[in-house]
Parts: C-alpha cells; sequence; structure tokens
C-alpha cells in the first residue's frame, strides 16, 4: 500500500516542489537582491502564521477527521472548521501586515500590502485544503492544490512582472491568483459545510488539547527554520537577506522536495495502522516508511554535494553564485536532517498523542538556532548562519531520536540502511569521475546517470526480495 500510494502521489509531489525550486532560480535572473528578499521574508512570516493560527487544526482534521466520517458525524466538525478557517484568514491578513511595515518593508506602498493580504489568504485556503483531499485520499484534488499555486503562480508573476514592473507584489499576486483558482476548482468537489455556527465545544477542546503543543511546537520549528533569514536581515541589511535567500532556499527546498516524494502518502497508513493495529504496527510501519524516505534523501543529498559547482555555475545570476556556493551544501544538510526529524521520528510523538514531546524537540532547535545565528554570522557572515542551522538541526534531531527510541519503541530500518549507503557511495563515486558540466543538458544527463547508477545498485541488492515477491504473485494470480 506505502509504495502504491507514493506512486500515485508521486506527480503533485514532483510538481509543486519543481516549481518552487525552479521560481528561487529564475527570481535570481529577473529581480534584485532587495526585491528577492522582500519576496522570502513575505512567505517565511506567512508560514509562521499559518503554523499559528491554522496547522494546529490542520493536523487535527489529519488525524481525527477520520472518526467523524466513520460515525456519521461530519456535519458539526465541518460547522466548527469554517469558523476556524475564517478566523484564522482574518488573523493572518491583520498580523502580516503590521509585519510588512514594522520588519520587512517599512516603506511598502498600498499595491505590496494588498498582495501580501491576497497571498496570505489564498495561501492558507490553498494549503488547508491539500491536508483535507489528503487525510480522504482524494489524490486528484490533493494534487490540484500543490502544484496549481505553486506552478501557474509562478508563470502570472513573470508575467506580471514583464508587463508591468518588478517589485516584489507581482510575484506575491501571481501566485495569490493561482492559489484562489485551485480552491475555487476543489471547494464544490470536497466535503464542507455551509453554516459557521454554533461551534462544537466538545470538538474545539480536543482539537486545542491536541494542537496547542503543535502551535508551540510548530512556531518554534518555523524558528529554527527561518530565524537565519530574519538575523540576517537585521545584521546585514534585506540585501544580504536575498543573497542569502538564494543558497537557503534551494537547499531546504531541494530536501523537502525529495522528502515530500514518499511522505505524502506515508503518515495516513501509519495513522490507519494506529487506529486499527496499535502501537507495535503503526512504529514498524514508521520504520518501513523511513526506509523510502532514507532511499530518497540519501542520493539527492550526495547528488547535491557532488555537482554544486555546475548547479550554481549553470542555474544561478551571477550576482548571486559565491554567497549560494558557499551555502548550498550546508543548506541541504540541515534541511535533510530536519526532513528525516520531521517525516519519521517526529510522527511517532502524534500517534502518541503526545505532542508536548515535539514541543520539547523544536525547543532545541529554535533556541541552537537563534543562540547560533547571532553568534556564527558576526563571525562567518552568511555561511555562519547556514552552519548554525545545520547544528541546530543535528541537535534536534538526536533528541528526537532518543527519546521515541527510548520511551515508543521506534527502530531504524536496519536492514535496509546498508544496501542504501553502498548505493549512494558508488553514485558519488561515479559522478566523482565526471568534468563540470558546461550547459544544462550535460547537467541533466549527469543527474540521470547519477539516478540510474544509484537505481541499478538498489536492484543488485533487492533482486532476490523483488524476485521472490514477483514469483508469490504470480502464483497468486494463478491460485
Amino acid at each position: 500500500m506505502l509504495l502504491k500510494n507514493t506512486l500515485l502521489y508521486m506527480p503533485a509531489q514532483i510538481v509543486g516542489p519543481l516549481a518552487q525550486l525552479v521560481a528561487m532560480i529564475v527570481w535570481t535572473h529577473v529581480v534584485d537582491e532587495p526585491t528577492l528578499g522582500v519576496i522570502t521574508l513575505v512567505t517565511a512570516t506567512h508560514e509562521l502564521l499559518q503554523i499559528v493560527f491554522l496547522a494546529w487544526w490542520s493536523q487535527y482534521a489529519l488525524r481525527f477527521l477520520g472518526r467523524y466520517q466513520d460515525e456519521g458525524d461530519t456535519a458539526r466538525f465541518y460547522r466548527t472548521e469554517n469558523a476556524v478557517l475564517l478566523g484564522s484568514v482574518v488573523l493572518q491578513s491583520l498580523i502580516v501586515v503590521a509585519i510588512l511595515f514594522m520588519v520587512i518593508a517599512p516603506e511598502a506602498n498600498g499595491r505590496l500590502v494588498g498582495a501580501t493580504v491576497a497571498y496570505v489568504a489564498s495561501r492558507t485556503l490553498n494549503l488547508y485544503l491539500a491536508d483535507r483531499a489528503r487525510v480522504q485520499h482524494q489524490i486528484a484534488l490533493y494534487s490540484i492544490q500543490v502544484t496549481v499555486g505553486p506552478a501557474l503562480g509562478f508563470v502570472i508573476g513573470m508575467i506580471l512582472i514583464k508587463l508591468i514592473d518588478r517589485s516584489a507584489e507581482w510575484p506575491l499576486v501571481g501566485y495569490a491568483i493561482a492559489q484562489l483558482a485551485a480552491a475555487l476548482i476543489v471547494l464544490p468537489k470536497i466535503g464542507c459545510g455551509r453554516g459557521l455556527w454554533p461551534l462544537d465545544r466538545d470538538i474545539i477542546n480536543h482539537a486545542a488539547r491536541y494542537g496547542v503543543p503543535l502551535i508551540i511546537g510548530g512556531a518554534l520549528g518555523w524558528v529554527g527554520l527561518n530565524a537565519s533569514r530574519f538575523v540576517v536581515n537585521d545584521m546585514l541589511g534585506v540585501a544580504a537577506a536575498g543573497l542569502f535567500a538564494v543558497g537557503y532556499g534551494l537547499g531546504q527546498r531541494a530536501a523537502t522536495f525529495a522528502a515530500m516524494l514518499v511522505t505524502a502518502a506515508a503518515y495516513p497508513i501509519a495513522v490507519k495502522s494506529m487506529e486499527r493495529h496499535g502501537a507495535k504496527v503503526a512504529m514498524r510501519q514508521l520504520a518501513d516508511n523511513s526506509a523510502l524516505l532514507i532511499a530518497i534523501l540519501a542520493p539527492c543529498i550526495t547528488g547535491i554535494f557532488m555537482l554544486r559547482l555546475e548547479i550554481v555555475h549553470l542555474l544561478i545570476a551571477p550576482a548571486f553564485r559565491q554567497v549560494t556556493l558557499a551555502i548550498l551544501p550546508l543548506s541541504v544538510l540541515a534541511g535533510s536532517i530536519r526532513s528525516l526529524r520531521a517525516h519519521f521520528v517526529d510522527q511517532t510523538f502524534l500517534l502518541h498523542h503526545r505532542t508536548g514531546l515535539l514541543a520539547i524537540v523544536t525547543t532545541i532547535d529554535a533556541a541552537v538556532t537563534l543562540a547560533l545565528s547571532f553568534v556564527f554570522v558576526s563571525r562567518w557572515g552568511l555561511t555562519g548562519a547556514a552552519g548554525a542551522t545545520v547544528v541546530a538541526a543535528l541537535v534536534a534531531a538526536s533528541t528526537s531520536f532518543a527519546i521515541a527510541f527510548l520511551r515508543f519503541g521506534l527502530t531504524l530500518p536496519l536492514e535496509h540502511l546498508a544496501p542504501l549507503a553502498v548505493a549512494t557511495a558508488i553514485m558519488a563515486a561515479a559522478l566523482n569521475m565526471l568534468p563540470e558540466a558546461s550547459s544544462l543538458i550535460v547537467l541533466a544527463s549527469h543527474v540521470v546517470l547519477g539516478a540510474a547508477i544509484y537505481a541499478a545498485a538498489l536492484a543488485v541488492f533487492y533482486a532476490p526480495a523483488l524476485l521472490k515477491m514477483f514469483r508469490l504473485r504470480q502464483q497468486q494470480s494463478e491460485t
């Protein structure tokens, strides 16, 4: 089931994050450093607001909506859901405007304010509908939500920049238009209610008990992920924040992109295992999920490191290259560590309703990131900011692993680690022998060659198991 659902989710998991990666690269050729700094700080601010004002409810819906559906009791859930969504959008819009004037762009004009509010409101609805579609296993609707906004929004933003000017508001307007369009397509097709009242106190209380630690943990997780951006902006200015955003954003998005190839399908399966078979089976399912996650992350991290020179020289505008080359390897490493923690170990706490432990782990991540960012930036500049995130990610992940292993019986997929490590090492050795790519076509061929070598090496290791599975299915079809 895990492999089947992963393949069904894969188109959406490729298109959306890939569009974000492409956008980050293209923006370096189209806008200047301060403009890119404003765009990235606005989007990062919304990520925090989404965590504080809605992600707690999204996680509650992802974990418990199935119960209401099974019991035929969705009407009261939908009423409460609508009220939470409306309140969230209003609060986020008000707060993002205040942050825009106080921190990001004190000289912001009316167009930038309007574009920021439109982006935040549409993105909030977009992300929530994606979670709702995922919990109901409506893969087509989920795919619309996660692909249309990033892909079509980028195209519309580019058109607006070409037709009008290179101000920061036009990329935000482009994303807002696409995100709203995706939401309007999906809303009639997904289960929802029309009323806002009365709120169900039992649902709100249950969601609060489950979600408040997630608010704290999520907000602190955001600090761990984004504090370095704001420290750079505070200490070195918005232009430096724009320079930092490219290498840091590419590394984080590359790691997230790799992880999301497999994680969209994985967690709902673990939830179902927990509900139907108990903790022991769910922990085994998490370990199986992690094997697939590591199988994706390991070659991606290694491949980016081995090909970093040609990636930066061929894709990034000259003004951003030096900083990006220094930051990219550190950023993708930190992003991969956090992805492994978030999509494997931290899910243990969600399944056991121990979200307070998740808050402890994210507190460590945030505190170490914030403290080290000021120290490292003052000493090593932009590279120091990226280095601080690596140290913080390692410390937090070590804590999370220790708690999950000792208290909840989580295990590593040990039988898979050696084949994955050897296959990754073989791929790295092959890439190391290649000359630096002189064109995008050659770079693409290097990527394809590395992936082929990795897949071939894994096929050798797993051939007996795959052959046995194939024969078993043949026997079952014959009987």
